[in-house]
């Protein structure tokens, strides 16, 4: 995977996506610059009238940047479409379908755009002299059509060629406990984040352990660590289904699941291994100098960690082993890593694989000198220009749907329109967060404070749609302007639930440490939090965010959810 600006991007979707600029581009400057390759004299006058007067080469490579630009627009719609998940793309129902909506998503956009340059007097930006503006858009449509006919044969090709060639990196975890178990999971889970498990090696065990399935165990992550830690981690294993007949499908996936990486599990190095590093030490007896110096043994399977990971062509070596203090394999770690193979964290693998940061991984040592959490005066203050700009600029175009749906709020229900609550900013300092009211005016009334869940019958007609819609979000904006909130960071809690959410789940208030958002990370990657679980989940989620955040992340974030949004996915 490819970490851009600290936000990792699995490598087959990156070829992916470079691949089809680079087509769709050239494509389209096929189609632009086609005037301009044997130009009549019709075409040089125009050259040579326009200010400042071009030369044919100087309006070529402006078709070639115009082309670069529409492609990038373009390449929107088919990122909004989600043809840049690997898992969707790889359907060729999904992909055909798709591929319809995207086209023409992209000529509408891309010919908006020619549109407004031209209107805001802006050609320059998107020029493709000397086409007159209805010569470009005719030319535009010609080349979108055969681009996405281009990009439709590429993405088949591209699948078929994934299918034949194994891109994948081979991953040996090092443990078969439950955090090992854990990391094969989500790569069997997630084929295409571009991992490959080719096996778990036991760690060595007394003999009275052997025979157990460490995997769905709840036992203490590491030594000296907090005992409520490992209680959280059998959260993660929790099939939490909507309906039965979602439950017993997600039970029957788990099995399968579990049985795959059972099968993963190898038989333990030999005993004596440790003691025969071939880098150190003379063969043993029964075993030839050669067999020795290739670390393998007299059966033909290879008795050292090198050894095997060699054999087994091995690219990452990702250690999980459940009492690192007591039984990391220091030497025959230095080993691996001195003849090429990486070795990783299990917690660092995970974190790049599943957006999230493991529970395992919520120990001091791990978050104090752990890459990430950085925070500079500048960041700050471009995350928050970003936010006033922004937040002006949609208050300006939303406010007819929030008058809209202040009146609606009004005539379905008796009680206030906006709905005021107190919720745990940053530093835990205490604000009143802005919405429009979407329940009763009583609706705690009896009950007191507790959780939201989904189809809530204290819900409205009129706050069904508008929490659907997210248009009971809207008076946030106001919170973000007046900087108590931003626009993405973790979502604000009450301070009851904050209370009671910090004594069961460990480093819960560390997601105090930035402003809460009016969405973010967890919320485009996990359903509608209303449990315990819910909770300790999206913390794994935020605090991945405030490990990561930057510009290009945020940016990221805003734009899937607006895609949520307008897709109507969620609740």
């Amino acid at each position: 995977m490819l970490s851009v600006l600290r936000h990792y991007l699995p490598l087959r979707k990156a070829l992916l996506i470079l691949s089809e600029t680079v087509l769709l581009t050239l494509v389209l400057w096929a189609w632009l610059s086609a005037h301009l390759w044997n130009p009549n004299p019709a075409v040089q006058k125009a050259l040579l009238r326009a200010i400042p007067p071009l030369w044919t080469h100087d309006a070529i490579l402006r078709c070639l940047t115009t082309s670069f630009l529409l492609s990038l627009i373009a390449q929107l719609a088919i990122a909004f479409n989600e043809l840049y998940d690997v898992r969707v793309s790889s359907s060729r129902f999904d992909r055909a379908s798709r591929f319809v909506e995207s086209a023409g998503s992209g000529i509408a956009l891309t010919l908006a755009a020619v549109v407004l340059v031209d209107r805001w007097d802006l050609r320059h930006v998107l020029d493709t002299p000397p086409l007159s503006t209805s010569q470009r858009v005719q030319t535009l449509v010609f080349g979108m059509l055969t681009g996405f006919a281009v990009l439709y044969a590429w993405r088949s090709f591209f699948h078929a060629m994934l299918r034949r060639a194994n891109f994948a990196e081979r991953v040996l975890i090092l443990g078969a406990g439950r955090s090992a178990c854990e990391l094969a999971q989500v790569i069997l889970e997630r084929p295409e984040t571009g991992y490959q498990v080719v096996g778990m090696l036991p760690e060595e065990s007394a003999p009275a352990d052997r025979g157990r399935n460490p995997a769905w165990e709840t036992e203490s992550v590491a030594q000296g660590e907090p005992a409520s830690i490992a209680a959280l981690a059998s959260t993660e294993l929790r099939a939490l289904a909507p309906n039965p007949a979602e439950a017993a499908a997600a039970h029957a996936a788990r099995k399968a699941l579990e049985a795959a990486t059972a099968a993963l599990v190898l038989e333990p190095l030999p005993s004596h291994a440790r003691e025969t590093s071939p880098a150190r030490t003379e063969a043993p007896r029964g075993r030839s100098a050669g067999a020795a110096k290739n670390g393998s043994s007299q059966r033909g399977r290879p008795a050292t960690l090198l050894g095997l990971a060699q054999s087994m062509h091995v690219d990452v070596l990702a250690v999980a082993l459940e009492d690192r203090r007591a039984r990391l394999p220091v030497e025959d770690l230095l080993q691996c890593r001195l003849a090429g193979v990486s070795v990783r964290e299990q917690e660092a693998l995970y974190e790049q694989i599943t957006g999230k940061i493991a529970l395992g991984a919520l120990r001091p040592s791990y978050l104090i000198f752990n890459e990430g959490f950085a925070a500079h005066p500048w960041t700050d203050l471009l995350k928050r220009a970003v936010d006033v700009v922004l937040s002006s600029v949609m208050i300006t175009l939303s406010w007819p749907l929030m008058l809209a749906t202040a009146i609606a709020v009004r005539v379905d229900s008796q009680g206030p329109i906006l709905f005021r609550q107190e919720r745990v900013g940053r530093d835990g300092l205490p604000f009143t967060l802005l919405k429009f009211r979407s329940m009763r005016a009583d609706a705690e009334a009896v009950t007191g404070p507790v959780w939201a869940v989904e189809d809530d019958p204290r819900i409205t007609r009129a706050g069904r749609f508008i929490r659907r819609s997210r248009l009971d979000e809207l008076p946030q904006l106001f919170n973000v302007l007046a900087g108590q909130m931003s626009l993405v960071g973790p979502r604000p809690e009450r301070p009851v639930f904050v209370e009671e959410l910090a004594k069961r789940i460990p480093y819960f208030r560390q997601r105090h440490i930035v402003k809460p958002g009016l969405t973010g990370w967890a919320q485009i990657n996990y359903r509608y939090g209303a449990s315990f679980e819910d909770a300790v989940q999206k913390l794994q989620y935020d605090l991945f965010y405030i490990k990561n955040q930057s510009l290009l992340f945020d940016l990221s974030i805003l734009f899937n959810t607006v895609k949520i949004v307008i897709l109507r996915k969620g609740t």
